[in-house]
């Protein structure tokens, strides 16, 4: 079986999910994970899907979509990737609240890559003049919570926000 992450994105309209699913459907692919949203006045599928076709086969197959206005972006999967091990790590959730600015994204995302923190999803939000984002991260045992919290703190400061940091319970769908 091969492994795809098919990438899709469009102006938002009803039908957008039904059409990418449809393809799939037909030529025998199990969606496996997925990722959908809408930013602003556009839709974003992420999938990762398996199944018997091949990589030039779907291409051909999602060409209608790409005539009828859909960007379609498809990659194969190795299935070393798919099967790797993933460890277990403590989930914190992350919320970030403020003015918009440049480099709240780059100044947030870059302390955490720099504490060995992995970021699995990020969002982010503009309510009128309020900056939110929302940051769901794995967190390994090594990090110094202590020396994290300070750092934040002085991030804080110099973005001007509040940043609000919470442990969860792993959740599986």
């Amino acid at each position: 079986m091969n492994h795809f992450i098919i990438v899709a994105i469009g102006e938002d309209k009803p039908g957008i999910v039904a059409k990418v699913t449809e393809i799939l459907f037909k030529n025998g692919f199990n969606i496996e994970d997925s990722s959908m949203t809408r930013l602003n006045n556009e839709f974003t599928i992420m999938l990762i899907v398996k199944g018997d076709k091949s990589l030039e086969h779907l291409k051909q197959e999602f060409s209608q979509l790409e005539k009828e206005g859909l960007t379609i972006i498809i990659k194969e999967v190795s299935e070393d990737v798919i099967n790797k091990p993933r460890k277990k790590l403590p989930i914190f959730n992350i919320a970030v609240y403020g003015s918009d600015k440049p480099g709240i994204v780059y100044k947030v995302s870059k302390l955490l890559a720099d504490k060995g923190i992995n970021i699995s999803d990020l969002r982010t939000e503009k309510v009128n003049s309020l900056y939110i984002m929302f940051i769901e991260s794995e967190f390994p045992e090594e990090v110094d919570i202590l020396e994290f919290n300070r750092e934040v703190e002085k991030l804080k400061q110099e973005l001007d926000v509040d940043i609000e940091i919470e442990n969860v319970e792993t959740a599986e769908l």
